[in-house]
């Protein structure tokens, strides 16, 4: 029986956040829409009827938009409740929920991305503004702790090029809040861009921008895997839409060609089968993609790591020189 410990529920597939390198931002292909309440509950059934997950699994109710615009969160979250099924949100803290005791019952994590800590950066990525984006995060965190939530907080800082001297106001900020702090390197997170790049078909202009704000060493040395020998770790959680597709992965769109089966409709194996064997994941793993997108989270490894931020800046800003310079 195939059980999964990680499963990604996109209950909106809409975001506000004007990101520059994300599917759902500035380049958005189509708006997306809310998952239907009945959809969600009937996606749960089928998750703990066929016993795809149990009480030990984290759902991530997010993907690819903001889930706190979901104007029927506080319904969602009494459905998932009634599964006892732990979950998470990932927010960009543009919006506060209505945060109850039904609201926290099951919720492990709340995570807040930011693209930096200042409003420059802001105004470079997601959009907000960066006092108000302040003022939420600190509104989520109160409300939360006054109606006995025992979960984590966490910011997931994406650093990028720009923000890097930022990190330590950020590390101040997540202590006197009591949120935990974690640093991700900031990637090119549109699959059909990425893919262009890595081609060498991308726009001159694009290729400035990128060249400007991403860290892209690690592009430049994908390593190839002709052999197939790697497994992704993707087959191992779920990525499911909210019109219930489950899709190749959590990086690829929505499109059609991208989608695997329908979690309400299909047989879990068959849609294994086909996410194991489809030509998109065999070119993704022998360009040696793959790799670089599961491990793109080694801000994070460094971060448990190092807890003095400014060592830790000092560390990164070696690792990039060394890379960059002549030997």
């Amino acid at each position: 029986m195939t059980q999964f410990r990680n499963v990604y529920l996109d209950i909106s597939g809409i975001c506000n956040a004007k990101c520059p390198y994300c599917l759902s931002g500035r380049y958005k292909k189509s708006s997306g829409k809310f998952i239907a309440v009945e959809i969600f509950d009937q996606i749960l059934e089928q998750l703990v009827g066929r016993k795809l997950v149990d009480k030990q699994s984290v759902l991530g109710l997010y993907n690819w938009g903001e889930p706190f615009l979901h104007p029927q969160l506080g319904d969602l979250v009494t459905k998932i409740n009634k599964f006892e099924l732990p979950y998470i949100f990932s927010t960009n803290a543009s919006i506060i929920p209505s945060i109850d005791r039904s609201f926290i019952s099951g919720l492990k994590m709340i995570i807040f991305s930011m693209p930096g800590f200042s409003q420059s950066s802001y105004d470079r990525i997601h959009g907000f503004r960066f006092q108000s984006i302040l003022k939420n995060i600190k509104t989520i965190v109160d409300n939360a702790n006054s109606v006995g939530f025992k979960g984590i907080f966490s910011i997931h800082y994406h650093v990028y090029q720009f923000n890097m001297n930022e990190i330590a106001l950020c590390e101040a900020f997540s202590k006197r809040l009591g949120i935990n702090l974690e640093l991700h390197y900031a990637i090119l997170n549109h699959w059909d861009h990425l893919w262009a790049y890595v081609d060498n078909d991308i726009s001159y202009s694009m290729l400035k921008e990128i060249s400007q704000d991403l860290f892209c060493f690690d592009l430049r040395n994908l390593t190839p895997d002709k052999m197939g020998t790697y497994r992704c770790p993707q087959y191992d959680l779920l990525a499911i839409d909210e019109f219930a597709n489950v899709l190749l992965c959590c990086q690829v769109p929505k499109d059609t060609k991208y989608v695997a089966g329908n979690i309400l409709h299909d047989d879990i194996q068959e849609i294994q089968r086909k996410r194991m064997h489809n030509d998109t994941c065999t070119r993704c793993i022998e360009r040696g993609m793959a790799r670089y997108l599961n491990t793109a989270l080694e801000f994070a490894l460094l971060g448990r790591k190092y807890q003095n931020i400014q060592y830790l800046g000092k560390r990164i800003y070696r690792k990039i020189s060394k890379m960059l310079l002549p030997n």
